[in-house]
């Protein structure tokens, strides 16, 4: 494309056909082409250009995380953002196509093109465009996962006629009635009864207030003094059956005497949950992982422990930021969720220690003076 052509091309650009040629001369003059190969990246997320791109053929997708966010082609105009404010890119773009952009950085917008309003107005629709897209999508996903925890909610109800069937079963299995004697294995039906009404009232709860925030309703989140040591006894206990758990050994290191800080049980658990079968991932087969519970200060300290091969550097910046997963089933979540309830919603503190080819350990901390409380 020589200079008329570009000129021309420009003149349909929504941002620029305000300007006489003059002022397109210019842009073509002193502005940078860039050429992108399919597969290469413009920038990253996190980067720190003050610069816009022009798409003057081929094809560009924006990505944060592991989600693609848009397509963009010819004639269209991306990182306008970073001409605004001066921070870190919001998304990640690549090439699918060989492509040709025309890049216009901070200097040059200010001197050739920010004097024109009507511009300026452009990339406000621009902008506003893309937020309202934004928020649709958001909106439309929402809806949707409010529709599929009612459904689950739904098809748990017959639970409820199994418990009672249950219930009963166990009048016949302590020899209650007439003509009936004590059977072996009460013990241990009992026990897989009490798992199972666990898990569903856990899930309840946790559907319950998932439907409670798309529907804007603000329900009680009480926190209680908690055994923690129990707590976590029980969590491993339920973990033993996972499949990145099975011939391992999860070793629980506690003092004889811990403190009980106000919690909320069933979100604690969450998170013991997540750090735990995440350790398994990277625990070789008949490996251990150590849970330690510590009184630190004003705190209690609770660690899940590894021998893998630590975090590599590359990722060790997104970790705590982003849905950013290592495994070909996650899906990035569980650390961020666990950041949210320690630090957010029990006004603790969230890390982890790691050290490449020795393992790691992701540490949490609940405060100890916190009281019991109903939070709205």
């Amino acid at each position: 494309m020589d200079a008329d052509e570009k000129i021309n091309f420009l003149k349909n650009v929504d941002l620029l056909n305000f300007y006489d040629r003059l002022t397109l001369e210019k842009v073509v003059t002193n502005c940078q082409e860039i050429s992108l190969e399919t597969g290469e990246v413009l920038f990253e997320e996190g980067s720190l250009e003050n610069a816009m791109y022009l798409i003057l053929s081929g094809e560009l997708i924006v990505s944060k995380g592991n989600k693609q966010i848009a397509s963009l082609g010819a004639g269209q105009y991306l990182g306008e953002m970073s001409l605004i404010e001066s921070k870190p890119r919001s998304a990640s773009v690549k090439a699918v196509r060989d492509s040709v952009l025309l890049e216009i950085d901070e200097t040059q917008f200010n001197q050739f093109l920010a004097s024109e309003p009507k511009a300026l107005l452009a990339m406000m629709r621009t902008l506003s465009g893309r937020i309202r897209n934004d928020l649709d999508k958001a909106v439309d996903e929402m809806q949707k996962l409010s529709i599929f925890a009612h459904d689950v909610r739904n098809n748990m109800t017959p639970l409820g006629l199994a418990e009672i069937v249950l219930m009963e079963l166990f009048d016949k299995l302590k020899g209650s009635g007439p003509n009936q004697t004590i059977r072996d294995g009460l013990d241990e039906a009992e026990e897989c009864y009490d798992v199972v009404i666990g898990v569903r009232d856990t899930v309840m709860a946790m559907l319950d207030a998932s439907l409670n925030q798309v529907k804007k309703i603000k329900a009680p989140y009480i926190k209680r003094n908690e055994n923690l040591e129990d707590l976590v006894s029980d969590t491993v206990q339920g973990l033993g059956c996972h499949k990145n758990l099975m011939g391992k050994t999860i070793d629980i290191d506690a003092p004889a005497v811990l403190p009980h800080p106000a919690c909320y049980a069933i979100d604690i658990k969450r998170v013991l949950q997540n750090l735990i079968i995440n350790a398994g991932c990277v625990t070789e087969d008949s490996g251990s992982i150590r849970v330690s519970l510590r009184e630190k200060g004003d705190t209690l300290e609770i660690s899940v422990i590894d021998r893998g091969g630590g975090i590599p550097k590359e990722i060790r910046p997104f970790l705590l930021k982003e849905s950013l997963t290592t495994k070909k089933d996650g899906n990035g979540l569980g650390l961020l969720s666990c950041k949210y309830i320690i630090e957010d919603l029990h006004q603790g503190r969230f890390w982890y220690d790691t050290e490449w080819g020795r393992g790691t350990a992701f540490r949490f901390t609940l405060p100890l003076k916190a009281e019991p409380t109903l939070i709205e």
